[in-house]
């Protein structure tokens, strides 16, 4: 059973990730770009250090990836009030510019597949999925401790 629902939450969420990544090619980003600029906007301006233990990725990786995003003017470096000697990445207006583009496809997409159900099992589902947020928010909380 557990096998069956990550496999049907595993192919939703490539489903939907696939149909908002449809929009990247207007910008000319790379998935690797596109997945720091969406990490950037959900999460906030983070250091590169910080960024790189976010998305898993090694340091050399994530900083190529940054200076072609602020040579492209998605993303831009401010210096870090705590810490002088560093610098935080924040999305520019265009870059968020790109998730709020890649959102609106996304929720499009949802639109249309939820328009084929019918009312009642859109509601049922939402809380569904609503519970299972929650009980995996709630086994998150409870490892780190």
């Amino acid at each position: 059973m557990e096998e069956k629902v990550e496999k049907l939450l595993r192919e939703i969420c490539f489903t939907l990730k696939v149909e908002g990544r449809r929009v990247l090619k207007d910008f000319g980003l790379t998935p690797a770009q596109f997945d720091i600029l969406q990490k950037i906007f959900f999460v906030g301006p983070k250091r590169i250090t910080e960024l790189c233990a976010i998305i898993g990725v090694a340091k050399s990786t994530v900083s190529g990836l940054v200076k072609r995003l602020e040579e492209m003017g998605y993303l831009k470096r401010e210096p870090d009030l705590l810490d002088k000697r560093a610098q935080i990445l924040e999305l520019t207006e265009k870059g968020a510019g790109v998730i709020e583009r890649v959102i609106e496809r996304r929720v499009a997409f949802v639109r249309e597949v939820l328009a084929n159900m019918d009312e009642r099992r859109v509601s049922t589902m939402m809380e569904l999925l609503e519970t299972l947020r929650k009980i995996m928010e709630e086994w998150k909380t409870q490892e780190k401790e």
